[in-house]
């Protein structure tokens, strides 16, 4: 059984909730910057054949940063499934698998473990 200290464990919990807050934002800022890009490239005089290799590098980034949330999710998984081998009662801390934000009553909310 691990031992995890709660405070602790509360700050990686809202860490995480942060880290994908910040790739979702990360995305749309991709997507505003393909439609910057697009208005901008109108009547730039751009060949198709330029315009084209720079949204496609845009696309690619922006590919990579859904991989990355992706990957953030089956590290969040992990990170839940150690609650579950802890001395800690299993109820949320804000775990964005699943879970909305935190209750203003307080009251306590399971959590869904995703592998």
């Amino acid at each position: 059984m691990l031992n995890l200290d709660t405070a602790k464990t509360q700050a990686v919990a809202d860490q995480t909730r942060q880290a994908f807050a910040a790739l979702d934002t990360a995305l749309v800022d991709a997507a505003h910057l393909t439609t910057a890009f697009l208005s901008a490239a109108q009547g730039s005089g751009l060949t198709a054949s330029e315009s084209q290799r720079i949204i496609q590098r845009i696309h690619e980034s922006a590919s990579k940063i859904i991989e990355g949330r992706s990957d953030m999710i089956r590290a969040t998984a992990l990170l839940t499934r150690c609650l579950e081998h802890s001395q800690m009662e299993v109820t949320a801390v804000g775990c964005p698998l699943g879970m909305d934000a935190p209750a203003q009553d307080d009251a306590p909310r399971h959590l869904t473990l995703v592998a």
